[in-house]
């Protein structure tokens, strides 16, 4: 997501400042079920073909080798991107206002495999089933959709009151998130995290915060939700029962988060100046999720942080911002150990499952794939 000049542009994004100091939630348990409906599949059928992708993988000893190593796609905005679980075939959406078409490419030599065709306004978010076997994407017009993404076809529509902007399942693939906007009351613009039973799609815990939610995510175990960013709060919440456990309070809106593969630190996208509307510096803020402390900010970015990732083995954090710096930190001394620019700035990144590869998307629509070169 932008607001202003800095934060995914979501329309219905208001002035968070009175909403600072909300940081008090209840869980609320779902007794009838979120419109489910069927559509007809309108979309092209996608015949993936395995291809060996780069052999190194990128870590502490190897990001100093980073390079792009292939460019696709068009468009106005790269808004959302996610790798299959075998690491194959990557899921992009770049907007140009007409076509909201997900794409698919093969990763190994980026050739396009097919359209997945139904949205009818920009998708936010897309998120592969950790069996690789559906596809889930979320949209400014109000649906999330479940793809059976190698035949083409649309298995379900999930209706919510407004737009939809961010999406996860649980590790297990039992459990499928998806952030929002909710129902306005008292004047108050609500946002929530809904959950659903993936194969019936029964709905299961609300999960209510204000605002939107740009950025969630389950931990390595699925025993946390963690969700929110348009308030300046983010969220930790219990998935058992959707008890609140931590609110990580931020000076301005998150972007983005990640959490850390050992379950132990969340990293946070975004900015920590702000003049005129315009991010004049933005920041990495680590938090303990065992305590809910901050640990460290990581500034100095010449403007907002967008998106985060960690390496496979969580000794690296990146971080990209919008202008396209991107940045690789140790995770054991947090020193930065590589800074180069990715073409067209950066508004989303996603690192492969089999920590080989980095895409990042830029604001003309373009995929930027990187590995470590020999």
């Amino acid at each position: 997501m932008k607001q202003h000049q800095w934060l995914r542009p979501i329309s219905v994004f208001v002035l968070t400042t009175l909403l600072l100091n909300a940081c008090s939630f209840s869980a609320e348990v779902l007794s009838t079920p979120t419109s489910v409906s069927s559509i007809p599949p309108t979309s092209t059928q996608v015949s993936p073909t395995a291809s060996p992708t780069p052999a190194l993988v990128l870590r502490v000893d190897t990001v100093d080798r980073l390079a792009i190593f292939m460019r696709r796609g068009k468009g106005e905005v790269l808004r959302s991107i996610a790798f299959t679980p075998d690491s194959t075939v990557l899921a992009s959406m770049a907007t140009d206002n007409e076509d909201f078409a997900i794409r698919l490419w093969n990763v190994a030599n980026g050739q396009p495999l097919g359209t997945l065709e139904g949205h009818t306004s920009i998708v936010w978010g897309l998120a592969f089933s950790p069996d690789g076997q559906m596809l889930a994407s979320v949209s400014s017009d109000g649906t999330a959709k479940l793809w059976d993404w190698r035949a083409g076809t649309l298995l379900k529509s999930l209706d919510f009151p407004s737009q939809v902007v961010s999406v996860s399942f649980s590790p297990d693939g039992q459990t499928l998130a998806v952030g929002g906007v909710d129902e306005s009351s008292n004047g108050q613009q609500n946002a929530a995290i809904w959950t659903f039973s993936v194969g019936s799609w029964g709905p299961l815990i609300k999960f209510p915060e204000f605002l939107n939610i740009p950025a969630l995510a389950f931990s390595p175990d699925g025993s946390l939700l963690v969700g929110g960013g348009a308030s300046r709060n983010v969220q930790v919440w219990r998935t058992s029962d959707g008890a609140p456990v931590f609110t990580l309070n931020h000076a301005h809106q998150v972007s983005s988060l990640a959490i850390s593969p050992d379950g132990s630190t969340v990293a946070t996208g975004t900015c920590e100046t702000v003049v005129a509307s315009d991010c004049t510096q933005g920041s990495v803020w680590l938090w303990d999720l065992h305590t809910g402390k901050l640990i460290r900010q990581l500034a100095g970015f010449p403007d907002g942080v967008e998106s985060v990732a960690f390496s496979l083995n969580g000794s690296l954090l990146i971080a990209g911002s919008r202008g396209g710096t991107l940045r690789a930190y140790a995770i054991a001394d947090y020193l930065p150990l590589l800074e180069t620019t990715s073409p067209g700035g950066i508004g989303v990144l996603a690192l492969s499952p089999n920590g080989r590869l980095l895409a990042t998307g830029s604001y003309s629509g373009e995929v930027n794939l990187w590995s470590v070169q020999p």
